[in-house]
Formats: structure tokens, sequence, C-alpha cells
């Protein structure tokens, strides 16, 4: 049987590069094709749960820049991967270029060449130097939308047929079965108003907190029954965004309830009267497939890879327009007949986003480089 090493270098606190590791790694559970071992952290109980074997594997920064090194003066360190046949990654590990192993990892998105505002000049070259790398040695790239491809193609000169889109489904919650009790509770626990919109995101400036704050304060003045409701753990940009509300005078209009389990996540879903998704910048929004399993009807940005994502099954606005994203919200929170039809039409398009189909993609591109040679970009 083939041995599959699995590189899961991503936390719980690092939001959707986390739940798109726990996503392939549910995935691959349908497969009999590997003997799969994960090089992870043992300590960790969603991996535990899993069932794997766990090799105990860290990539510390000063690991890392010995890798870069090496690589750059063609060195060889020791193979951490040596017994196995393959290597995936759902983030990048630079334990990589140190493997004779066929291996294959995820390039999530490339924002720095869009927003080069929001990271450092050290950060940038970094991000450049790992990637250039990465890319010249994998067997595939993966990447989860057309858009994003493109940019590898574009910024890194990596050869089209080197780079597979292949979508994650969001992890398999809890979809239909909460009751109204259940739902109530929810509700009531978390001090939740009777009727809001929904933005779960980490407060990051290409989140769009602020325009979205600008634009609700335009909904409030002719739906003032309905709030908006935050998630996301207090910071990078909280206390700004705190501050923005304030000035704008909707302290009471605004709730923000911090890191939230996935559990009453899923519930929060299902109680919200639509989700809106103003970011400046998405490779793909799990929030919007989370959204789309509960049937909450969704607003999201017409930008980058979102309107791939969404296709007809969300309204879409300019996100760098806060008049946009209030008609949006209003349009929804005034037509329930509009907002049930998308909500069914996101139900529709998430459906056919398994695990096994995914999983199946996955094996069929493992397969395809399992024998090859590396691939080197032009």
């Amino acid at each position: 049987m083939t041995k599959l090493g699995v590189v899961v270098l991503s936390a719980p606190d690092l939001g959707g590069t986390y739940q798109y590791s726990l996503s392939m790694l549910e995935a691959l559970r349908h497969t009999q094709a590997y003997e799969i071992t994960l090089y992870a952290d043992p300590s960790n109980k969603d991996l535990v749960k899993l069932g794997y074997p766990i090799r105990k594997f860290t990539e510390p920064r000063w690991k890392q820049l010995s890798y870069l090194a090496a690589d750059a003066l063609g060195l060889k360190l020791e193979d951490p991967f040596v017994d196995e046949d393959i290597l995936i990654a759902p983030i990048y590990s630079l334990a990589l270029l140190q493997t004779a192993k066929p291996f294959v990892y995820t390039l999530h998105d490339l924002q720095e060449f869009y927003y080069p505002q929001n990271f450092s000049w050290a950060q940038r070259l970094w991000r450049r130097r790992v990637h250039v790398c990465l890319s010249r040695r994998a067997g595939r790239i993966i990447c989860e939308s057309e858009y994003v491809k493109s940019d590898i193609v574009r910024f890194f000169g990596v050869r089209d047929e080197c780079v597979a889109v292949i979508a994650a489904p969001p992890l398999r919650q809890r979809t239909a079965e909460f009751d109204a009790a259940e739902l109530e509770e929810v509700r009531g626990r978390l001090r939740l108003p009777d009727r809001f919109i929904l933005y779960p995101a980490q407060f990051w400036p290409h989140k769009n907190h602020l325009r979205l704050i600008d634009a609700f304060k335009q909904v409030v003045a002719k739906a003032p029954e309905l709030k908006l409701v935050l998630t996301g753990k207090k910071r990078d940009d909280y206390e700004v965004v705190m501050r923005a509300v304030g000035e704008a005078g909707l302290e009471g209009n605004i709730l923000h309830l911090g890191y939230i389990e996935q559990s009453d996540l899923q519930a929060i879903y299902h109680l919200a009267a639509a989700l809106v998704m103003p970011s400046l910048f998405e490779s793909v929004s799990i929030p919007i497939y989370e959204a789309f399993e509960a049937g909450t009807p969704v607003a999201a940005s017409n930008i980058l890879s979102i309107p791939e994502q969404v296709g007809s099954a969300a309204l879409q606005f300019d996100p760098f327009s806060s008049s946009s994203i209030a008609e949006s919200i209003l349009k929804l929170a005034h037509d329930p007949g509009l907002a049930k039809r998308l909500g069914a039409l996101g139900r529709d398009r998430i459906a056919s986003m398994t695990p096994q189909t995914y999983c199946s993609r996955l094996q069929n591109l493992l397969t395809q480089i399992a024998n090859a040679k590396l691939i080197r970009a032009d």
C-alpha cells in the first residue's frame, strides 16, 4: 500500500487554513488507497480524533530558514519524510525542500500582490521566496479557484498544467439536526438579537469591517430592528473596528461575540437572517460555504474569486462602496422571497461538494504524480 504523509502545520487559531486542513483529512478517510501518517502536533485533539498515526513535527522559523538556506546552497539536510512514498501539505512546509519524495502542497492565495500595504516588506519577501522555491519543486500545486490559479501561473511562471483547482468542501457539521429548542438555547445563552446579519471574520484589514460599519449605519436608518453580529478573537484591528462602531453610534446595533466554538457557530448560521461577506480578498470563503449548508442567504463581494465561488446563489455588491453593501443587506432584509430563494440555491450549490468527491479528486492528483519526476517552473 502507498504510504502517504500529510504535513499538517496549521493551528486552530489560523482560521481558514486550519478548517481547510481538517476538510482534507476528513476527505482522505474515504480512501483505502493509502497508509496515512500525519506529521503534526500529537496533542491536537482534532487530529487525534481522526484516528491517523501522528508523528510529532514542527517547523519553527529558525528551522524554516535552515531549509531555505540549504536549498539555496544546494545542501542536503536530513529528510524528515523518508518513510513515505508521497506527501501532501494543506499549507506550505519548507521541509518539503529537503525530501526526494514527490509532493503536492496548497497555495491558498497571493494577497500580497493585491494589498502589499497589509504586509511588511519582510513578509512580502518571505512569502515570495517560500513559494518560488516550493513551486519549482512541487509535483503539483493545489489551489481552490481559477482566479488563484491564474495568479500562480502569472506571478511565479508555473506551467498551467502544474496547478490543480480543487475546492475543499466545508467540514460536515450539523446542518439540519437543530430543533427549535436547541436554536433558542443558543440564542438565549449568547444573547443574540431576534433578527440579525452575521459576519464571522478575523479583524484583518482586508476583511473590510470599517466599510461594513459605515454600510450598516445606512441599514439601521431604514431597518432599525436589524442587528449586525460579528465574531472573531480580539486581535489585529479589533480596537480600530470597535472604535468605529462607537463613533458611528452603533453600540446598540452591532454585537461582537468573540471566538465561537464551531457547534455554536453552526446554530448561529441557522438563526441569522443572512450572511454578509464584504471581504476585499478571498481565495475561497469558508463562511459562504457554511452559510450555504445552513440554507442562509448570502450577500458577498463581487471581486476576485468570490463570484466564481457563489455563482448565482448570492447577491453580489461592490465591497468598496458602503451604499452598495447596504443596498444588498436591505434587499435580503425586506424581500423574504428573495432570501428564501437564495438560501435554496446555496444549498443546491454546496450539495455536490462532498468529502467523497473531494477525496476522489485528491486521489487522482496524487496518482498522477506518484511516479513522476519533480516538475519545475519554466
